[in-house]
């Protein structure tokens, strides 16, 4: 029997939007379906989090004019994006939520049509989960989707979760002036990374203002006219220590799960892999097909900490594998993510234990601070740092990198990671001076300092090598 389209895709984010208008620029015959106002709560989401950060570096940053501006960002974000664009472009638009139904045939169905496909590509949104904390249900606490309904700012907020989300939202509720405590169950705040660097975005935030209580337990919640937290810190104390904590605001920002209620997964067979009841990602290949062969993912449902801060890469090789032969391979190891704290923080690839315990000696970790560029210092402050961990052959295995402009900065290592491009090489690239880009080059000088260090091969035989030189009788 035939099929309507060739692809269709259950969206509710960037990614699925992304999808459906390259599609159609291929000529290929394509529907969406989306969830009402899905997109447009993440764009703001993101648009927030972006803003607070730019505000909390700027003094005397008001309440109000964040909140225009967020709206004047949401407005012009994606243009070539909007609904109306993509319906011009030939992509068949339902909003309406749909699921997987079998019979006759596998198709999706939502409230007024049934769209039968050769491919089905899943890139749903991600919500925020609710954990089990006593009294919490029965509070009206905040989220990043509703934190722009506030007059005004409160005068203190406990922030839940170790997400990047609560990392950067409490990070800049302080700058702000609000009295802010970070609290999470986690001993560290960034679980993903190193110890060093976990720890000195811990001095970030506190030196902002932010009070952390790492491993912390909510026992239970209470509001009245305020919020009244009961916490145990240390459960692996004999006796753990208990206290009361009073802000006028709690902040939900723990970690995300993907939207899967209602899409009928188990009956194709999809199971995705959950944490105390709550779906955390879909389980796909390298190709990123799901466990039904005729569906596909991309976007934050494939899970991971930084699954709604890191690049987009996935949605053209997904489309690809959904539209045509042969099938494309999508490493996840060497993906960009970005911390919109202050300043920002981003990273790509292994870490530098990582690299150490996959490649022992072969791994080498070069890192500068930021103040040894000079376009730093035109600014206000150059805290921050650049790490890249570099194997033996020159190939960048991972970066860290903490400071002005570092997703701009990201965006060159990304690009030699992805072009197998070695250090050797990239020193070749010409940068302008004064400019971020100026950093490539510094670390590159460091790294080559650090082969040619001495006690090294390198610098043993290159002594050898002058001193023979300097010893034979010159001919002319």
């Amino acid at each position: 029997m035939t099929v309507d389209y060739d692809g269709v895709i259950i969206g509710g984010t960037v990614q699925g939007r992304e999808a459906a208008a390259l599609a159609a620029r291929q000529g290929a015959r394509v529907a969406l379906v989306e969830p009402p106002g899905a997109v447009d709560r993440r764009i703001h989401r993101q648009l927030l989090l972006t803003a607070l950060a730019q505000a909390g570096a700027v003094e005397n940053a008001g309440w109000d004019s964040l909140k225009h501006q967020v709206s004047a960002l949401a407005a012009v974000a994606y243009p070539h994006l909007n609904l109306d664009c993509l319906a011009t472009s030939g992509v068949d638009v339902v909003l309406e939520p749909g699921q997987f139904s079998l019979r006759p045939q596998l198709a999706v169905t939502t409230l007024s049509r049934r769209l039968r496909s050769r491919g089905y590509l899943l890139a749903p949104g991600t919500e925020v989960t609710v954990p089990a904390i006593p009294g919490l249900a029965e509070t009206p606490y905040l989220t990043l989707d509703t934190l722009l309904a506030l007059e005004t700012l409160p005068e203190s907020a406990v922030v839940l979760g170790r997400s990047g989300e609560a990392i950067a939202l409490s990070q800049a509720l302080a700058l702000l002036g609000t009295r802010t405590t970070l609290v999470t169950r986690g001993d560290t705040l960034l679980p993903t990374e190193d110890a060093d660097l976990s720890a000195f975005v811990a001095a970030l935030l506190e030196a902002s203002g932010v009070t952390l209580k790492l491993d912390t337990q909510l026992e239970e919640i209470r509001y009245k006219d305020g919020f009244e937290i009961s916490l145990s810190q240390g459960e692996a104390l004999s006796e753990p220590l208990r206290e009361r904590l009073g802000a006028a605001s709690l902040v939900l920002a723990t970690a995300s799960h993907p939207v899967l209620d209602g899409l009928n997964l188990s009956r194709i067979g999809l199971q995705p892999r959950t944490i105390h009841g709550n779906p955390t990602m879909l389980p796909v290949d390298d190709r990123l097909a799901t466990a039904h062969p005729r569906v596909f993912a991309c976007g934050p449902a494939l899970g991971g900490y930084w699954a709604d801060a890191t690049d987009h890469g996935d949605v053209a090789i997904a489309l690809h594998n959904l539209l045509y032969l042969p099938w494309r391979k999508f490493s996840h190891l060497n993906r960009p993510a970005l911390l919109p704290t202050t300043p920002e923080y981003a990273r790509l690839g292994l870490t530098a234990a990582q690299a150490r315990r996959w490649f022992g000696s072969a791994a080498t970790v070069v890192q500068v601070p930021f103040g040894q560029v000079l376009k730093a210092h035109y600014g206000d402050d150059i805290t921050g740092f650049c790490r890249w961990v570099v194997g033996d052959d020159g190939q960048i295995l991972g970066a860290q990198i903490c400071g002005p402009g570092a997703s701009e900065l990201m965006y060159a290592v990304a690009l030699a990671v992805q072009q197998s491009i070695p250090l050797q090489r990239l020193d070749q690239v010409p940068t302008l001076s004064p400019s971020l880009a100026a950093m490539i080059s510094v670390m590159v000088d460091s790294w080559q300092r650090q082969r040619w260090h001495q006690g090294t091969w390198r610098r043993d035989w290159a002594e050898n090598w002058f001193n023979w030189r300097r010893t034979r009788r010159r001919r002319f």
